[in-house]
């Protein structure tokens, strides 16, 4: 690639200082200065590594970059006891290229690729016998006769190595094994790509003229890999098997010759392990198979199929002995046989419930939740508690990962590994499965188009927010491989592919909407649990859904044995009568949004044995939606006057701190207080809502109009204690302006209502003047994600905007045109600063229209028993569970454990 802030010279006469500055072009000296950006979470100034950009990190004791030192061979010579072996890897852990003037030099690895031009004249550095590059030089174009890069000299070096005796034909005197022979030439090949990729990544190689020298390195680097696997299955080998076999599966996940090598030696290895008497080897070649198949899908044929169908029945023996024993009554003989049969088939029917019987490696999560769930798919999921039910059952192509630093990455979830980038588009190796033969659903690439396609029907919801980014429907390249391409950039692409993925050719086979409520209702997905009970209202009694674990979830290695806690079940706890008894004896674990007047109880009654947490990643707030739709709504005085006369401090002081001051914070514009997209004034304060003696003149003028509706009702959820009181003071502040105010009145009459039907009216019936309801912001993008809900499109039934902001017949003037035009123009911006740039005039444009009354964003509290261990990766550390978003609460659950 050249260098844009070069201009073109003429080369006919070379300054001296012109020598110097192509000495460091040579070097690749000419660095970019490292871009800071604002840290959307945090909004202090970090380091933003942007997703397609590749990071070098120190490799090796002496901590040395690829171009610098190869320090895999230096170690790999060291731990050579053949002295051939050691003298070949040392000779190339400084890569070098090699310049034949009137000599032949060794010189540090130069940019220009052979078929380039070359200036007429260039810098180099000589590489000396201590293995150190000596000063600068400038070399005369004319004196080159021939020029070796680095990449090539390894090549030559290993086709020199693989002709030699024992492996080739050729005589050599090296006294090395095949073994010895394959194992360098691979690491030499290994190190020489490494050096290339990295070279090319900063500017060391530029251009596209070095295409064709990684080429020829790739393949035979694929080659010699191929030639050890082979040569290990020859000599018997089975542990090298194993692990050149893990090797090629991880490097070469697409390719059939690889896949049918490797299936080939899984195969040898699995029968061999299958004719051991010892349960530990019927397990490994299960494994093996595991491995294999979760990256080459179908690939073993009738011969992996033959070793399924063994493990199968060798698993039904153990199960059959397990019911044996446990009609005998021996507990211990029936649990130890039921643990033989899960090892060798995870899916194996009934093993799940009589594990639950027998308690043998079976954790069971008791979760306190606060209204019961009722409809559980992505789209129809209102309740918190239904919102947890789908973080349980469904997972995405990635998953947002929390860490204790406050913010988020992704991690793949539906997918091996992480998406490979390419241009405009990401592509995905999936984890299939096959249909079973009772009518299982399977899941492969077309379900992903499936999905897709049912989020296409309702691209108002806010199932399909992502949508916009993404360009038409994905590209199966096969059954296990998928590409999602990109309509417009996106300033982190990871967030727009978190959407849940669906039994999409299932669905449509059964003539199934994307908000079926037959779904809903008896949900599935490829997440790791699965719905196994939901017992019908009994009175007073507290019901308890029941998730069991997906034996397809853990079928593949990286997720072996997930999720470690094998049932998880929501309680309904408005009807517990001792929730403190209920968590000393074990019948509870985790209980989300404890009010703050309540944390010093608990922490009083339960001691040490139960932590509260605050959570850090909370995106939901509290406002008053507004019905557009209603003519009296549709008044911007009205709207405004209702704005600036609630006192959220007071409020806030009242209801929720309990003298706690340094929880909840009034909202000033409509993202949440503390996240980056609120605005700072230039003192660093925000500027408050609250001017009662504005909204009283914008109340006097809106009712000036006889016609002006003068009662509003207000909804909200009788089924939250707080609301009550919440909307009860509102509507006492909004009153109290008129108190000694002549003329007409503003009154407002409170409606209580259960929250699923308030949120239905409000969402799906429209049937309301103004609602007390929170909001959950989907991501950190906020400005995306206030575009999506005030959408002009998006305000039929079910759909985003409840409020009907912009939509027909509902009075938008210029400045509420302006404040659509704004929110769809964001979403062109990529760069985060032009983004933030505007996002600061969307909220004062938002606070002039006032599609909806912000009022203030709630720290949300949690209760977690300290037996409860989260991890949200695979590190070996647990995080604090106040990094989990108290809306869906179980990210990374299949990793959770209980002690």
């Amino acid at each position: 690639m050249s260098d844009p802030a070069r201009p073109c010279r003429s080369w006919h006469r070379v300054s001296a200082a012109l020598v110097g500055l192509l000495t460091a072009f040579a070097l690749g000296v000419l660095a970019q200065p490292p871009v800071e950006e604002e840290d959307p979470k945090a909004g202090v100034k970090k380091r933003i590594k942007v997703e397609d950009d590749p990071v070098a990190k120190p490799v090796g004791g002496a901590g040395a970059t690829p171009d610098a030192r190869l320090d895999e061979l230096a170690r790999a010579a060291e731990e050579s006891t053949n002295p051939a072996v050691k003298e070949l890897l040392l000779k190339h852990v400084v890569p070098f290229d090699r310049l034949t003037t009137k000599a032949v030099v060794r010189i540090k690895p130069i940019p220009i690729a052979r078929g380039e031009r070359f200036p007429a004249q260039f810098g180099i550095q000589e590489l000396d016998r201590e293995g150190n590059f000596t000063a600068p030089q400038a070399v005369n174009t004319v004196e080159m006769k021939r020029i070796d890069y680095f990449e090539e000299i390894v090549l030559a070096e290993v086709n020199q190595v693989l002709a030699v005796k024992p492996l080739g034909a050729t005589n050599g005197q090296q006294g090395w094994t095949a073994i010895e022979q394959i194992g360098a030439a691979e690491r030499l090949l290994s190190a020489a790509l490494r050096f290339h990729d990295f070279a090319r990544e900063h500017n060391i190689r530029r251009g596209r003229g070095w295409d064709e020298v990684r080429k020829p390195l790739v393949e035979r680097v694929r080659e010699v890999r191929l030639l050890q696997l082979k040569n290990a299955v020859n000599a018997n080998d089975w542990l090298r098997v194993r692990e050149y076999g893990s090797r090629l599966i991880l490097v070469y996940p697409k390719d059939a010759e690889v896949a049918a090598e490797v299936a080939t030696a899984r195969v040898l290895e699995s029968k061999r392990l299958l004719t051991s008497e010892k349960h530990f080897d019927h397990v490994k070649a299960r494994e093996l198979l595991d491995e294999f198949e979760a990256s080459f899908p179908g690939a073993g044929g009738d011969a992996v199929r033959a070793i399924r169908t063994e493990l199968t029945r060798r698993a039904e023996q153990a199960f059959a002995r397990a019911k044996e024993r446990k009609a005998a009554n021996d507990t211990t003989g029936a649990r130890d046989a039921l643990t033989r049969a899960v090892a060798l088939d995870p899916t194996l029917a009934g093993a799940r419930d009589l594990q639950r019987e027998l308690k043998t490696g079976y954790q069971t999560l008791y979760v306190g939740v606060r209204q019961y769930p009722e409809l559980m798919s992505p789209s129809t999921a209102r309740l918190d508690s239904e919102k947890q039910a789908v973080e349980l059952m469904f997972e995405g192509l990635l998953a947002e990962v929390p860490d204790d630093g406050g913010g988020a990455r992704y991690r793949p979830a539906g997918v091996i590994g992480m998406p490979a980038v390419v241009p405009g588009a990401r592509e995905f190796s999936l984890r299939t499965f096959d249909a079973g033969a009772t009518g299982r659903y399977g899941f492969e690439s077309h379900d992903v188009v499936g999905t897709m396609k049912l989020l296409a029907s309702r691209p108002d919801s806010w199932s399909a927010y992502t949508l916009p980014w993404l360009d038409d429907l994905p590209t199966p390249r096969d059954n296990t491989t998928v590409r999602v391409a990109f309509k417009q950039g996106h300033p982190d692409p990871r967030a727009a592919l978190t959407f849940k993925l669906l039994p999409a050719r299932w669905m449509e086979s059964k003539n199934m909407a994307l908000d079926d409520r037959g779904f809903a209702e008896q949900p599935l997905g490829t997440g790791p649990f699965k719905l196994y009970a939901n017992p019908r209202p009994d009175g007073n009694t507290p019901r308890e859904m029941v998730f069991v674990d997906n034996p397809l979830y853990g079928r593949l290695r990286d997720r072996a044995n997930q999720p470690f806690i094998k049932e998880v079940r929501l309680l309904e706890i408005a009807k517990v009568h001792n929730v403190i008894e209920t968590f000393n004896q074990g019948g509870l674990h985790v209980l989300t949004d404890v009010p703050t007047a309540e944390i010093e109880k608990y922490r009083a009654a339960l001691g040490k044995t139960v932590r509260d947490y605050t959570a850090t990643n909370n995106r939901r707030v509290h406002m008053l939606a507004l019905n557009h739709r209603r003519p009296a709504l549709q008044s911007k005085l009205l709207r405004q006057g209702l704005m600036l006369a609630i006192d959220r401090e007071a409020i806030l002081n009242d209801v929720y701190r309990s003298g706690k001051t340094e929880f909840h914070r009034a909202m000033t514009g409509p993202f949440p207080p503390r996240c980056w997209a609120n605005p700072k004034g230039s003192n660093g304060q925000v500027v408050q809502l609250l001017n009662r003696d504005l909204a009283l003149t914008r109340f006097r003028n809106y009712l000036f109009d006889m016609g002006a509706k003068s009662e509003l009702e207000l909804i909200y959820p009788s089924d939250d204690p707080q609301a009550t009181v919440v909307c009860t003071k509102i509507k006492e502040q909004i009153e109290s302006l008129f108190k000694d105010a002549p003329g007409r009145k503003l009154t407002i009459k409170l409606v209580p209502q259960a929250f699923r039907e308030l949120m239905l009216r409000v969402e799906d019936e429209h049937r309301f003047d103004i609602a007390y309801v929170p909001f959950d912001y989907p991501d950190d993008w906020y400005p995306f994600a206030l575009g999506a809900m005030l959408d002009s499109a998006a305000g039929e039934r079910g759909g985003r905007n409840w409020t009907g902001f912009q939509t027909k017949n509902t009075g938008a003037d210029a400045e509420d045109t302006r404040l659509g035009q704004l929110l769809n123009e964001l979403r062109a911006y990529r760069e985060f600063n032009s983004l933030a740039s505007k996002t600061t005039e969307v909220h004062k444009q938002f606070n002039e229209c006032v599609p909806f009354v912000p009022l203030w964003q709630i720290d949300r509290h949690v209760l977690f028993h300290e037996s409860v261990k989260v991890y949200t990766d695979d590190s070996e550390t647990p995080v604090s569970p106040s990094v989990l978003n108290p809306t869906t609460l179980f990210q990374g659950i299949a990793r959770w454990r209980l002690e």
